[in-house]
């Protein structure tokens, strides 16, 4: 009989600490929950887009390694896609990675690349310390922005699309929030160049070059002619709807060049790729260029 209400206890010890185990791995919702806003796309063989909220990177498998094209807001996001990449590409060796500008939501992951070599314009670096410099303001407006979304989140409907946006950009800032809580590492590109940079991976070459102050001091373009993709960062999205703040003549002359460079390329580009993962085409570039003409006549 004593045994009996032994292993009754015992059993039902086991049960209760089932239960507060299973509870405690699902008390932390955020993990969870974000991995259902993970998605991914194939582009063209070899060419992998990740997508979550406004985050947005690609990598191109090379037969010298995998080029990674910017690397989203948060480290701790950026290493979940980085293991969706190694599964669906079938290699873990990382050769580059690739800044399109210096904008925090494009260089937070570095660190996870941090195998590669980093490469982007030389202003990018300069830019990204000047935007660390104070790290208690950076927690300040990241706090605010998960605030405000919180507050979307109560009017909104339930199972609405805005609703689901919503709570993915919290997710977003909420990672970023806690990367930096728990001193995140800033990572610089290592490679920099002041007008165009070109490399070869064998079967893949890259094309870099800078756009002149834009969208920041740190733009550039890509271009990998082997997928017939180029890569414009925020520069403009759908339509060629531009993403430009104040601009001086000298600007608009490098921007002239740039739409030149593009130009003798034009027969080469099938996609194009905007900064938070908008696929495009030639016709929203050309929309672009028509904005850089307007601006050229402007200044001249």
């Amino acid at each position: 009989m004593r045994i009996k209400i032994v292993l009754q206890k015992t059993i039902t010890a086991i049960i209760i600490l089932s239960f507060i185990t299973h509870f405690l791995s699902c008390s932390n919702p955020t993990e969870d929950a974000a991995d259902n806003f993970i998605k991914m796309r194939k582009l063209k063989p070899g060419v992998v887009i990740i997508n979550m909220g406004y985050d947005a990177v690609t990598s191109i498998l090379t037969e010298k390694g995998i080029v990674v094209i910017d690397a989203g807001i948060s480290n701790s996001l950026t290493a979940k896609y980085r293991k969706i990449m190694e599964n669906e590409l079938g290699r873990d060796d990382f050769k580059y990675l690739i800044n399109t500008h210096s904008h925090s939501d494009h260089t937070g992951g570095n660190q996870i690349f941090n195998d590669a070599l980093i490469v982007g314009h030389e202003n990018c670096v300069t830019e990204m310390k000047e935007a660390v410099k104070n790290i208690d303001n950076i927690k300040s407006r990241l706090r605010n922005i998960i605030s405000e979304y919180e507050l979307q989140l109560k009017e909104q409907i339930e199972d609405s699309t805005e609703r689901e946006e919503a709570l993915c950009q919290k997710m977003r800032y909420q990672h970023t929030y806690n990367d930096w809580v728990n001193n995140r590492i800033v990572t610089y590109p290592e490679l920099t160049f002041r007008d165009t940079m070109n490399f070869n991976l064998e079967n893949v070459n890259f094309n870099l070059i800078y756009f002149g102050k834009a969208h920041s001091g740190s733009d550039i373009l890509i271009y990998v002619p082997e997928v017939k993709i180029l890569f414009v960062g925020d520069l403009f999205s759908k339509y060629g709807r531009p993403s430009i703040g104040n601009i001086a003549k000298a600007d608009v002359e490098r921007w002239q060049v740039v739409k030149e460079w593009v130009n003798k390329r034009s027969v080469g580009i099938e996609i194009v790729i905007g900064g938070h993962g908008q696929i495009m085409d030639k016709n929203d570039m050309e929309e672009f260029n028509k904005y850089i003409d307007e601006k050229w006549a402007e200044v001249n």
